[in-house]
């Protein structure tokens, strides 16, 4: 579906007014409230949906976070990942000291993450440099080697999710929280010496990110043995320590310890690579469930049959579509991946730039889900309701008065997508400010049975002797 004009938009909008709907067919509204020549017939039809699973091949994630590991959930099989980064330099970068005898002491890797799996799996972490530029394609299926040298590791350590040490945390709910913790590996002490002494030789290389991207293009991090956990990396960083000498008034000195810090930033480029693995039976034909499983490009497919519902609606107005799906609780063992927070329902031919263009939903041809069915959210944590186990859109009526105007010989062909969501208020209340392909571990299995496949349209027609 192409993007919409503005004017158009206005006129669909304007063209739909929101009425309740009766629980018979067909039903006068305003007998004694409305002149006798003035009434309106509100039409109620029952349509089904089909839906089914589908798969991309890769993801458009320009992030500053990524995973790290290998993982297998017995329903929704195996995903290992791994990611590429730069790292931001502030423009003319120079070291706040003299390191003693003009030598670093120490350079290291930090990863700050929380875990997803079982914390406890001894996993093995490698560094490999990275050799030339990252391109600023953003998508999970780059080839590492393309980029890296393999066969020059710059560290290797083994470490459990839980021996990361606690950083910060965050509350997820009234009894819950999720920790940040960090760990370190160290690189080679030559790494930091050529950087320090760079900035000596070679002041150009600092004078702006783009110079120091091609003095440093940047790291692969990636994991050997050890399987069963994913780390979600929110930051990574390198660290450079030295002693500094530093000399008062007096001629006395003391010995200062410094660290200089490059970090993953929005302003630089990270790759997340994304294997799946033992999925086809997410894929196959399925008449009770579909299937949506993140970082995979799994998602769920719907189909409003708009060619049967054009005939049957007419030039009516139409006033409401309400809609929503329901999950099925995933297969119970210790750690079985969680939902999604949010869920986003857009035309299939928008997918395709929707990320790129850095668009977010305009409740007209792509609507985000939300918690409740009074149409607010009531959190902006969750786009779902755990006690009915429900993403709602509610009324969706706006999607189909447009389909109709742009593509009335079609069915209207819609996809459900896992999301992040930031939000931002106004005097109106809640708003997306961004949204971004949901990157972390999660799956989700939707109910497709007939009772939950229905969709309700209200129509009316106002009649005006």
């Amino acid at each position: 579906m192409k993007i919409f004009k503005h004017q158009l938009l206005i006129g669909i909008c304007l063209g739909i007014c929101f009425l309740s709907a009766c629980d018979d067919n067909t039903s006068l509204v305003g007998g004694g409230l409305m002149p006798e020549e003035d009434r309106i017939t509100v039409y109620s039809d029952t349509f089904l949906i089909s839906a089914s699973t589908v798969k991309r091949d890769s993801l458009f994630s320009k992030s500053t976070t990524g995973l790290l590991g290998e993982y297998y959930d017995p329903q929704f099989g195996r995903l290992k990942a791994d990611y590429l980064c730069q790292f931001y330099c502030e423009d003319e970068f120079k070291f706040q000291g003299t390191p003693y005898n003009n030598s670093i002491d120490s350079i290291y890797l930090s990863l700050i993450y929380t875990e997803s799996g079982d914390p406890n799996t001894p996993i093995q972490f490698q560094v490999f440099p990275v050799t030339r530029l990252l391109d600023k394609a953003y998508y999970t299926n780059v080839n590492a080697d393309e980029y890296a040298d393999l066969n020059t590791k710059w560290g290797e350590q083994v470490y459990t999710a839980s021996s990361g040490t606690i950083v910060d945390s965050i509350q997820i709910s009234a009894t819950e929280y999720e920790y940040y913790k960090q760990l370190i590996i160290k690189l080679p002490i030559e790494l930091g010496q050529r950087i320090y002494e760079e900035t000596l030789n070679n002041p150009a290389s600092f004078m702006n990110q783009q110079a120091f991207n091609e003095f440093f293009p940047g790291i692969y991090m990636t994991t050997g043995y050890g399987s069963g956990c994913l780390f979600n990396v929110y930051q990574t960083d390198i660290f450079i320590n030295y002693k500094y000498v530093l000399l008062d008034t007096k001629g006395r000195d003391s010995t200062l310890y410094m660290t200089e810090q490059f970090t993953t930033t929005k302003e630089v480029v990270q790759l997340n690579r994304f294997e799946n693995s033992d999925t086809e039976q997410l894929l196959a034909e399925n008449d009770d469930n579909t299937f949506i499983k993140t970082p995979a490009g799994i998602y769920t497919r719907l189909v409003i049959p708009s060619r049967d519902i054009k005939p049957v609606i007419q030039d009516r107005i139409i006033n409401s579509m309400m809609f929503s799906l329901q999950y099925l609780p995933n297969n119970e063992w210790p750690f079985s991946l969680k939902q999604p927070t949010h869920l986003l329902l857009l035309p299939e031919d928008s997918l395709s730039n929707f990320f790129m263009n850095r668009s977010v939903d305009n409740n007209i041809t792509i609507f985000v889900s939300v918690d409740s069915p009074a149409g607010n959210s009531t959190s902006t944590q969750t786009g779902f309701s755990a006690d009915t186990r429900t993403y709602y859109f509610n009324n969706i009526a706006t999607i189909l008065a447009y389909h109709f105007s742009v593509a009335p010989d079609d069915d209207l062909r819609l996809v459900v997508i896992p999301v992040n969501r930031k939000t931002s208020s106004n005097s109106f209340g809640l708003y997306s400010s961004e949204i971004s392909n949901f990157l972390a571990p999660s799956g989700l299995k939707l109910r497709k049975d007939k009772d939950f496949m229905k969709i309700a349209i209200s129509t009316s027609i106002y009649h005006n002797k």
